[in-house]
């Protein structure tokens, strides 16, 4: 057991704060890993290091002891599962000090279990994660060396049953990842959202800005129901929305990565067009949309509608995104756009006079269905998840 830096000088400054006095801890060696003072850490404390070596229960420095890396005070030894993992210190003229190095010593053994026991949560989640990266990764092939098998069992995953693959993304990542209490919350739902896996008993990956969820096999209906689980105590919880994609199902459900590949394209669709949740066999355009270039799929845009279109050019995709919407349904559009049929079809018309294609006929409507599918990718996703955009 040892006590990590940072977790020490949270502990020295809060107990630092609740007394008044600066505090010190040392680590099993009697080298200063925290203090209130951070001039003094690195230094090694003599006083430290004799409690450790001779095992005394407290050893008090006074005046004539110090020296320019030992301040007089009391110091006590930390001890943790009848293991010494370091000492504490309190800087100060003994009669104010003395009373507090007991109930120092026991506050500062508690915060450091407790710090221990949250370092190996940690560790164990992340060696988790490992493992189930490589599980993902070495699925493709086709089978699992025993190694691997035995390796999921000790850590409760059986890698030999078939799983489908839901791929969640909170829809205002990138606007909270920007701030230090946005992170907070993101943390907070992932948690949430892992707890939930966890207790179900289904593997789960946090793979930034996206969560890998492994629910063994089952219908889309059953897909959709956990998504809906999910998605409801999020919004219930923080107010917030996830974007779900699913895999196809249609394999054996021992290939992950394929069933990953699958799920990630679909719940970039879902974020794209502001669904819930999307499932891969229900794409179209959307499966190869993700190969053409950035520059490709600019130089699309400006061709149609002109490299001077500006900040036009949002204007004629929300129309675009309406007639879709509705079907070519002018009237419905008209009343969802709030103006008089007219005023559309003039609009329409317009667009027609800009880009040389009529929406309203079958054989130039796929124009715009892909102008609109590559203009969400490059517009939507940039703005609310930079990194699928790439």
């Amino acid at each position: 057991m040892y006590i990590s830096k940072i977790a020490a000088q949270a502990i020295v400054e809060e107990i630092g704060e609740e007394i008044h006095e600066h505090i010190n801890m040392m680590d099993a060696t009697g080298v200063i890993i925290a203090s209130t003072n951070s001039a003094r850490i690195g230094q090694m404390h003599e006083g430290a290091r004799r409690i450790i070596q001779e095992g005394l229960p407290e050893l008090y420095i006074s005046g004539d002891m110090e020296t320019e890396t030992t301040r007089r005070g009391i110091n006590l030894p930390l001890v943790v599962r009848g293991e010494i993992l370091g000492v504490v210190g309190i800087t100060g003229e003994k009669e104010r000090v003395m009373g507090y190095g007991k109930i120092v010593r026991r506050m500062t053994e508690i915060m450091v279990t407790d710090s221990i026991q949250k370092d190996k949560k940690r560790y164990d989640q992340r060696v988790r994660y490992r493992f189930i990266e490589e599980w993902i990764e070495k699925s493709s092939a086709g089978f699992y060396s025993r190694n691997l098998i035995d390796r999921g069992r000790h850590l409760g995953i059986d890698i030999e049953r078939p799983y489908r693959v839901m791929v969640l993304y909170f829809r205002d990542y990138h606007k909270l990842s920007d701030t230090l209490e946005g992170q907070k919350l993101l943390e907070e739902m992932e948690a949430s959202i892992r707890h939930e896996m966890e207790r179900c008993g289904f593997p789960y990956l946090r793979e930034p800005p996206r969560q890998i969820c492994l629910i063994p096999k089952c219908s889309d209906a059953q897909m959709k129901k956990t998504a809906e689980k999910l998605s409801g105590m999020i919004r219930q919880k923080y107010d917030r929305d996830v974007a779900a994609g699913f895999d196809s199902g249609q394999g054996s459900g021992e290939d992950i990565a394929q069933g990953c590949a699958e799920a990630f394209r679909a719940a970039s669709h879902a974020v794209t067009w502001k669904e819930p949740f999307y499932y891969y066999d229900d794409l179209n355009i959307e499966l190869f949309i993700n190969e053409i270039s950035e520059a490709a799929m600019l130089e699309y845009l400006d061709k149609l509608f002109g490299r001077d279109s500006g900040d036009r050019l949002g204007d004629y995709m929300h129309l675009i995104e309406q007639y879709f919407a509705y079907e070519g349904a002018v009237g419905k559009m008209a009343e969802s756009l709030f103006m008089h049929k007219n005023t559309l079809q003039y609009k329409l018309k317009k667009l027609a006079e800009v880009t040389g294609k009529d929406i309203r006929r079958p054989s130039d409507a796929a124009v715009y269905y892909m102008a609109l599918a590559f203009y969400q990718k490059l517009h939507m996703e940039r703005t609310h998840f930079p990194d699928m955009a790439k």
